[in-house]
């Protein structure tokens, strides 16, 4: 049982991170940021740039390009719908007895809901019930009282997941070879001649006794941890670093005291100069500390989430998400790796012109501004950025990088034939610019 501190720690995942109210038709992009399809229709109308084709999430930032037949209108209806999420709300609508017949409300009308349909994953009234009940394809569902206790048990969440291709049919097989769930009529069509295919049951549980499910809490909470203290080191560097450029204007005043009819105008540039490089140098520190936050945030979210699919969501669902999970987790820990590598520590010192106590009108400067960026971490976090690579690729997830479209890298396995023989698997890597 989790107590008041882990309760006040813990994600509502039903709230839209965008208007911060539950969700209302919940539509998610491929990273698994979830957002009301009003809101995420405005922020697409607000920030899609035409000339890079998409928009970058709200949350991870990750660049998502509009497909080329969608026009930006409907783009975020055509957004896929996070299932999970309408019953993770259904449920607590159901449990605070406010709940509606879902199958009314597409009809524009109001009935109290009276019934649960476990396969379908949505309410109904006793009329809906009734038909529901009649018809051919639904006869043998299972329906449980709206009121049941079975409705906080985990399978309130087992609706049948439908293939994209054939909307008709269940998503019943998961083919490793191409890291993706369908239907049989998919399997016959698509994969006849994949060697490591089974069903979306036994895939999943393999999937998650297998070693980088396992480590996935571990892996993002040392992703956390690190950026959290690059973050407190950061705002001790901003900290150090106004106090030196406050000991450098008092040195200049201090001079400038003594010289101050002379080198009015030298005083004006330098100060400038000093304020020029504070403002650009706290905003890179500024820009760092809201970007690693924004990560952190992701991992709070992203840990939500499969703490949610694990106990919650069907087979199916679950192995379409951990592939999403498990390559946000490796761009995450890539990220964490890559700024180590690339941090600095700014510190800046000031040296007077010698000239100046000599007062001599060739004097062109009050003095030279001198910016050092430590590095904070060895050479070492490079290899460890290479293994975190190496390992997603051993683990078979597909990895992309958190850039901006001219420098995003998707990095794709393909397990080929014949690799009992002793084949290996193929790294593909897509540029999109």
């Amino acid at each position: 049982m989790a107590t008041s501190s882990d309760k006040s720690s813990e994600i509502d995942l039903t709230i839209c991170s965008i208007c911060f109210e539950t969700f209302k038709t919940p539509k998610h992009f491929s990273c698994l940021h979830s957002f009301c399809e009003g809101c995420i229709k405005t922020y697409i109308k607000t920030t899609f740039v035409q000339t890079r084709g998409g928009v970058n999430c709200p949350v991870c930032r990750m660049y998502v390009i509009k497909p080329e037949d969608v026009s930006i209108e409907e783009w975020s209806s055509k957004l896929p719908t996070n299932h999970i999420l309408v019953s993770l709300i259904d449920m607590n609508e159901s449990k605070s007895g406010k709940k509606m017949c879902a199958a009314c409300a597409r009809e524009n009308e109001s009935e109290r809901a009276s019934s649960w349909c476990i396969n379908c994953g949505e309410s109904l009234c006793k009329l809906c019930e009734r038909y529901h009940r009649k018809n051919k394809v639904s006869s043998m569902h299972k329906l449980v009282d709206i009121e049941s206790s079975e409705l906080t048990e985990p399978q309130i969440h087992n609706a049948d997941m439908l293939c994209t291709d054939h909307p008709d049919k269940k998503v019943e097989a998961f083919c490793s070879d191409h890291s993706v769930v369908c239907c049989m009529t998919c399997a016959l069509l698509k994969h006849r001649k994949c060697d490591n295919f089974g069903s979306v049951d036994d895939a999943a549980k393999q999937k998650k006794t297998s070693k980088g499910i396992q480590n996935f809490q571990k892996d993002l909470n040392r992703a956390k941890k690190s950026l959290e203290e690059m973050m407190h080191h950061r705002t001790e560097n901003l900290q150090s670093f106004s106090k030196d450029i406050q000991d450098i204007r008092l040195e200049v005043e201090t001079l400038f005291l003594h010289l101050s009819s002379h080198l009015g105008q030298l005083r004006s540039d330098m100060m400038s100069e000093i304020t020029r490089l504070e403002t650009s140098i706290q905003t890179e520190i500024e820009n760092e500390r809201e970007e690693m936050l924004c990560k952190i945030s992701t991992i709070d979210n992203d840990q939500g989430l499969f703490q949610t699919y694990m106990k919650y969501a069907s087979s199916a669902l679950f192995l379409q998400a951990m592939e999403k999970l498990m390559e946000e987790k490796t761009i995450l820990e890539v990220y964490v790796k890559d700024k180590k590598g690339q941090s600095r520590e700014f510190r800046v010192s000031w040296k007077s012109d010698e000239k100046l106590s000599k007062m001599q009108k060739q004097v062109q400067a009050f003095g030279k501004l001198n910016l050092r960026r430590i590095r904070l971490y060895d050479n070492s976090s490079c290899k460890e950025r290479e293994g975190i690579l190496t390992k997603g690729y051993k683990e078979g997830w597909s990895v992309r990088s958190d850039k901006p479209p001219s420098m995003d890298e998707k990095y794709q396995m393909k397990r080929k034939k014949g690799e009992s023989e002793g084949k290996v698997f193929k790294k593909e890597m897509e540029y999109h610019t």
